[in-house]
């Protein structure tokens, strides 16, 4: 890239929103891999505790593991639609769609399209990103 490129207000900008949904995408990532963790934990002491019943908290566990595994998967996906998008479309435009609203809408997740949209300071109220209703929590 040439200095003159680098100083382009266009390209800064560009690069200030790649950044912005990276840097936001990898916090939601990290919080999902904390909670992983926790819950394995959660597993592991009620596994080695009652080796010999399964009751409604390994149960509920279980789900969570399942759970995380989907949060996981989505933000993969995620991840993967927005690397797929021309560097010309971060660029923000009056009346377009963005890259990250596009991936971010997506989401089937309620959860984790809330933490994502707060993160990246996306309004609650915005129809394309708003969360899913339909989702059922266990």
């Amino acid at each position: 890239m040439t200095a003159a490129r680098q100083g382009d207000p266009q390209l800064q900008a560009l690069v200030g929103e790649i950044a912005t949904f990276l840097v936001a995408t990898a916090m939601v990532l990290r919080e999902t891999v904390m909670r992983f963790e926790k819950t394995t934990a959660r597993v592991t002491e009620s596994v080695a505790a009652r080796a010999d019943q399964v009751d409604r908290d390994l149960i509920v566990t279980l789900q969570d593991f399942d759970r995380l595994q989907q949060e996981f998967a989505t933000l993969a996906e995620v991840l993967t639609q927005a690397a797929a998008k021309p560097g010309e479309s971060w660029l923000r435009a009056e009346g377009g769609n963005h890259p990250a609203e596009d991936a971010v809408a997506s989401i089937l997740i309620a959860d984790l399209k809330e933490r994502l949209m707060r993160r990246l300071g996306f309004s609650p109220g915005d129809a394309e990103v708003s969360p899913v209703a339909e989702e059922a929590v266990f």
